[in-house]
């Protein structure tokens, strides 16, 4: 399990804009249920609902696991922030906001600890991205007949990760175990120009309760994309996702 240190406060505090300081504030903590965890942070005492200060979510199985740290000025994410896996307890993805919004460079692990992607968020270009052992799973499609994608949509935590998020997340479905049921199901979605994810499907399955488990997951997938490009303009695009049913 992982514990906040004492030396992370003091250093995240020192990118704090100055103007937070002026302004009195008070702590709070709200608990959560399905899933377990907490939020911790400050809020105005002149204005209960606007977050201001050091932030950390708590989150893991047992609701005790830091996730994510950073802070807040006037209600929106700003400087230094670092997301974490819940299981491996190494850094998900680390970078800076500004009035709320992603910027300059920003760093995306696997949860081995390896570099997978560091996109610049101001510039919107991508600086590294790591060879990935899962890069011809995902079938792309651009959504209009008349587009020509010249650079595919890229998730930023890297395809490996994607691969590792639906595969802890599926429970075969218990009437496929019976029956023997094994096979692939393909989902589809749509990743707009903006890099929004929506309209998400089954378009090939094997039935007994593994088409809708295998949507369930892929919906729930937390992922970040930089949308597909055609000759440098951000476009949308449709994407298949298999997922493998195997019995064992």
């Amino acid at each position: 399990m992982r514990t906040a240190s004492t030396l992370v406060l003091p250093l995240l505090l020192l990118g704090a804009p100055l103007s937070g300081w002026a302004q009195a504030t008070q702590p709070m903590t709200v608990s959560q249920k399905n899933p377990a965890g907490r939020e911790e942070f400050n809020v105005l005492t002149t204005d209960t609902q606007t977050k201001q200060g050091a932030y950390r979510h708590y989150g893991g199985r047992k609701g005790n696991v830091l996730l994510a740290e950073g802070f807040y000025a006037a209600g929106q994410k700003d400087s230094l922030w670092t997301e974490y896996f819940d299981l491996s307890s190494q850094p998900k993805a680390k970078g800076r906001y500004h009035s709320g919004q992603k910027v300059d460079e920003w760093e995306y692990y696997t949860p081995e600890g390896t570099l997978a992607t560091r996109y610049d968020h101001t510039t919107n270009q991508l600086l590294f991205r790591s060879p990935s052992k899962w890069p011809n799973k995902l079938v792309i499609r651009p959504l209009s007949k008349d587009v020509v994608i010249t650079e595919p949509p890229i998730a930023l935590a890297g395809n490996d990760a994607l691969a590792r998020s639906v595969g802890m997340s599926v429970r075969y479905p218990v009437m496929a175990l019976r029956n023997r049921v094994g096979g692939e199901v393909c989902v589809a979605f749509t990743i707009d120009s903006n890099g929004n994810t929506s309209n998400h499907r089954v378009v090939r399955g094997i039935g007994y309760g593994c088409d809708e488990e295998a949507l369930r997951a892929v919906q729930s997938l937390n992922a970040e994309w930089i949308p597909a490009s055609a000759n440098g303009q951000p476009v949308a695009s449709e994407c298949e996702m298999p997922v493998v049913f195997a019995v064992r």
